[in-house]
């Protein structure tokens, strides 16, 4: 039955994924893509490519308050490896990456479990926040969003409520030596860092005959990225990032071809960055 499931998922990320080519084609063409692509300046690609890296920065910090590995370069690669692979395999199989590579450090299941958990919350919460707020400073309600930042980290204590629930020992000690007020605000405050890297350099790779603000760049790639909590993605994302990213901009009063054309560029920049830092630290790592 398994079985079925899965080749089922698979046909329907295929469908999705040609479907959105095919309409891209059809909307937009890729004459018109090319076009503005050429408008796009090289200083721009290099400033979002350099806020994109340090988007995996932020992310590696995060990983040594939780694991027990302390090596910042040994951390940065499984960082870049875990990504490119989460972005490029279907259903979030990207994360079994994570696993096989903190086995080879010898770093307990029961450590990389908890460690992961741990920080795809503070994503999930991080990621809602900045989506939340974005939109609410497009609406031009500054107050309402300074306050959904400052709030959010509330939640982090429900969270560890819970954990103290729960009868699981090793869960117990993790939540007591590593989830104190420090750690946690430092986990917040570096995973609101991630996503505002990101997001900021996903606007420089916009050409600027699109006519897209800021802002609405910026919720449109909140909302790109939590289309990866989606149980059936297209392959690599490829047409279910560029629906939310672009359905968002729509939703707001962004003409269609506009949104359609922004969610390419950035999702285009997304595979070929993530694939980039990879590369960068699978050489280093060879070496």
């Amino acid at each position: 039955m398994k079985r079925y499931v899965k080749i089922f998922e698979l046909f329907v990320s295929i469908a999705v994924t040609v479907g959105f080519i095919y309409l891209f084609y059809i909307v937009i063409g890729f004459d018109t893509f090319i076009k503005f692509f050429k408008e796009i300046p090289l200083f721009n690609i290099l400033t979002a490519f350099g806020l994109y890296v340090f988007s995996y920065v932020t992310r590696t910090y995060r990983w040594k308050i939780v694991l027990s590995i302390k090596d910042f370069k040994k951390l940065f690669k499984i960082t870049a490896f875990n990504t490119v692979f989460n972005i490029f395999l279907p259903f979030r199989t990207g994360e079994l990456s994570f696993f096989y590579m903190l086995k080879k450090e010898n770093i307990p299941v029961s450590e990389t479990t908890i460690s992961l958990f741990t920080v795809r919350i503070f994503d999930a919460i991080s990621l809602f926040t900045v989506f939340i707020s974005s939109y609410l400073l497009l609406k031009e309600n500054i107050f309402l969003s300074i306050l959904t930042v400052i709030l959010m980290p509330f939640v982090f204590y429900l969270l560890k409520g819970i954990v103290h629930i729960i009868n699981v020992e090793k869960l117990k000690a993790f939540s007591q030596e590593t989830l104190h007020l420090k750690n946690l605000i430092s986990l917040y405050l570096l995973s609101l860092l991630t996503f505002i890297s990101k997001f900021t350099g996903f606007y420089f790779v916009l050409p600027k005959n699109l006519n897209l603000s800021f802002l609405e760049s910026f919720f449109a790639s909140a909302a790109g990225d939590l289309t990866t909590v989606l149980p059936i993605h297209g392959l690599a994302g490829i047409g279910t990032y560029e629906g939310g990213f672009a359905g968002v901009l729509i939703f707001i009063g962004v003409d269609k071809e506009t949104a359609l054309l922004a969610s390419v560029f950035v999702h285009i920049f997304i595979l070929l960055g993530a694939a980039t830092v990879a590369g960068f630290s699978y050489l280093f790592l060879k070496r």
